[in-house]
């Protein structure tokens, strides 16, 4: 029986977060009295990982409320990983009980959510213990203040009245702040990286106005300067949090951008993919001649073109057909590179939360036609966060596209366990000689030609794809370009 598990959804969360885990852990030793819980079967509903890279989620919208009955498979919420918005089943049969994670609230994974019955007899009795236990067993009592103090670091040793908060090497921004209003560093409660004090804790603190005056620096100035000045920054502070959050200081100001889920995670990837992975990259320039044509052939006889990435989709997956040794994947335990037999390519897509990667699976195999008709459905759907898990999760072989914002050329840094990703540039005019097939012709100046060319950069993981691969492959992937025929 799993009576206690139950009992974890009937007290009031603890105020700020935390973990609820641990919480309910706490909780339920005060509750084993309650031997009624004893009948009640149940089952816990935890938030899960949806994607490798999934640490946290946030529950956007509950799908079921307090009291319904659930069948296994059914949606009982949405949840917002780090790469789009996931429906959520359970495999369950029930009946909700409980709750514990309203909408909106960010949480690891693993984190209880929800209590489900699986009888519906015990439901009515379920409920009415989670209306009156946090009566009698109320919200977690704050720790004691002696814990607290314990935690804190302790400042040198100095006179009467000195902080508990140790003075550490600061910020530019949060010196001239401190400086400005006489402010005591030590006297600021810090809340960043190993006790560093922060600009939003300088202003926190001048808005309360619970922090020392630095005796040295304020007996050099007037009282009633200094009054004015603090009067001053808490109007700034006050218009600030009326205004959406920018602090204006000096006539200028700024505004805080939370960091999004996907973000945090592709800071994590990219940071780790650059430390770890030994890039190495090569460059080819490509004519557009032979496509730009053939696209004016089709609109002059009404049908629609593929765009210039759908070409490039297609030839890197044809490439990689005649090269397999760059569709490869790198294995971290095993320490050596798996030759894929498909061909999945990851197209990199930019959304308003960052980037993501759905796949084209099979590309190689597909039409032109198919691959603009998927390569639109997908990138509209990772704009709405409609994309299913499989849908953007592997993939052998990524694509990044800056062309369409007059990108030259760039790098682009390799998404692990991937071994390869092609950057794209735009398309720009030079100037070319005539192509010829006789070994001692010479072109003069005047038989130089305009050409539409197109520079793209391979970056490699050099544990997998030495550089010969990757010469062969982009000499493959230009050989498409240059002749689309072959590619129809």
């Amino acid at each position: 029986m799993r009576a206690l598990r139950l009992s974890r959804g009937f007290f009031a969360l603890p105020k700020g977060g935390g973990n609820l885990n641990a919480y309910a852990s706490t909780l339920l030793r005060g509750v084993r009295g309650f031997s009624s819980l004893e009948d009640l079967s149940s089952v816990e509903i935890q938030l899960p990982a949806l994607s490798p890279t999934m640490e946290v989620g946030v529950i956007n919208s509950w799908k079921k409320k307090v009291g319904e009955k659930i069948e296994a498979g059914d949606v009982i919420a949405d949840i917002q990983t780090d790469k789009a918005v996931v429906d959520f089943e359970c495999q369950d049969e029930g009946f909700l009980a409980a709750i514990l994670v309203p909408e909106g609230e960010e949480h690891p994974v693993g984190t209880l959510v929800a209590i489900v019955v699986e009888e519906e007899e015990d439901l009515q009795k379920a409920i009415d213990l989670a209306k009156a236990l946090p009566a009698s067993g109320g919200a977690a009592a704050p720790p004691p203040a002696s814990s607290v103090a314990d935690t804190t670091p302790s400042a040198p040793s100095g006179g009467e009245g000195a902080s508990s908060y140790a003075v550490k090497p600061l910020l530019p921004s949060v010196a001239i702040l401190l400086e400005r209003h006489h402010i005591d560093p030590s006297s600021v409660k810090p809340t960043g990286p190993k006790g560093n004090i922060l600009k939003g804790d300088v202003l926190s603190a001048l808005s309360s106005g619970d922090f020392r005056e630095d005796a040295a620096v304020a007996n050099a100035e007037a009282p009633t300067a200094q009054a004015a000045t603090v009067t001053e920054t808490k109007e700034m502070i006050t218009e600030a949090k009326m205004g959406g959050g920018a602090v204006r200081a000096g006539g200028r100001g700024y505004t805080d951008i939370p960091l999004t889920n996907m973000r945090k995670v592709i800071a994590s990837r990219l940071t780790q993919s650059k430390k770890e992975v030994p890039h190495a990259y090569a460059a080819v320039r490509c004519s557009l001649d032979s496509i730009l044509a053939l696209r004016k052939m089709m609109k002059a006889q009404d049908k629609k073109p593929p765009s210039l990435n759908d070409f490039v989709i297609k030839a890197s997956a044809l490439a990689l057909k005649d090269v397999p040794e760059a569709n490869i994947t790198w294995d971290e335990k095993s320490q050596r590179g798996n030759v894929q037999d498909a061909v999945d390519i990851s197209i990199a897509v930019a959304t308003p939360d960052g980037l993501i990667t759905p796949i084209i699976k099979d590309a190689n195999q597909k039409r032109l036609a198919e691959i603009s008709s998927t390569m639109k459905d997908l990138a509209t759907r990772a704009r709405e966060k409609a994309l299913l898990p499989e849908e953007f999760q592997g993939g052998t072989f990524t694509i990044s596209n800056l062309g369409m914002f007059g990108i030259d050329h760039f790098s682009a840094v390799i998404n692990p366990p991937q071994a390869c990703i092609l950057a794209v540039g735009g398309s720009a005019d030079v100037m070319v000689e005539k192509k010829s097939y006789a070994l001692d012709e010479y072109a003069e100046p005047g038989d130089l030609v305009k050409s539409s060319t197109m520079t793209v950069t391979l970056s490699s993981d050099e544990r997998s794809v030495d550089q010969s691969t990757c010469g062969r492959f982009l000499d493959a992937f230009r050989a498409y370009m240059e002749d689309p025929i072959t590619m129809l």
